[in-house]
């Protein structure tokens, strides 16, 4: 068995585990078709917080003018703290993108927020792959730092009320059938 796969096999396994001696009591399980989420989260490697107020905070666009987080209720999004130079970003980047395209027009959103670059360079990045969701800044990492972002990628999942529903540290395929299934659900979630 090859490093990659072992690596896998050893992640579920401590998923399953994790699962079976805590049940998940998080905000994920007060939605309709809460089993199937939970069992989507386990599947995709996603934390869930026992207690999670909505998220607040503010981050800039690429103009520099401030933006609020709490505009964004109402959606459900994907809240991604990335960087240019980070190469786990460069492959999760694209898998958004095509979920984005997809669910859009549903109320999704990626609110990708990069940590500590120019906004320039954030734009010329977003051109280059072709990226259309919503590119914020936080400057100094004040934004990342208050909601214990510590590496990147790291994504939060946002009910439409932009609770917290999980959080996943590091890079995910989301443009998988477990991604889509997952959205679904959530979207489905008035």
């Amino acid at each position: 068995m090859d490093r990659k796969r072992f690596g896998r096999l050893v992640q579920l396994i401590l998923a399953l585990v994790l699962v079976l001696l805590s049940p998940i009591k998080g905000k994920a399980t007060e939605h309709s078709g809460a089993a199937e989420i939970q069992r989507l989260f386990i599947r995709l490697s996603i934390s869930t917080l026992k207690e999670a107020p909505p998220v607040e905070g503010m981050a800039l666009d690429l103009r520099g003018e401030e933006v609020e987080l709490s505009t964004f209720r109402g959606n459900v999004a994907f809240l991604t703290f990335w960087t240019t130079w980070c190469p786990s970003c460069k492959v999760e980047m694209p898998a958004l993108q095509k979920l984005y395209a997809r669910y859009q027009d549903q109320g999704f959103l990626v609110l990708a927020v990069n940590i500590q670059e120019s906004a320039d360079k954030v734009a010329e990045y977003f051109r280059a792959k072709g990226l259309s969701y919503i590119p914020l800044l936080d400057p100094r990492g004040k934004l990342a730092r208050g909601l214990g972002v510590w590496s990147v990628p790291s994504t939060f999942i946002l009910d439409r009320r932009g609770v917290v529903l999980g959080k996943v540290m590091g890079a995910r395929q989301w443009d998988s059938p477990e991604g889509h299934k997952l959205l679904e659900l959530l979207l489905a979630d008035q």
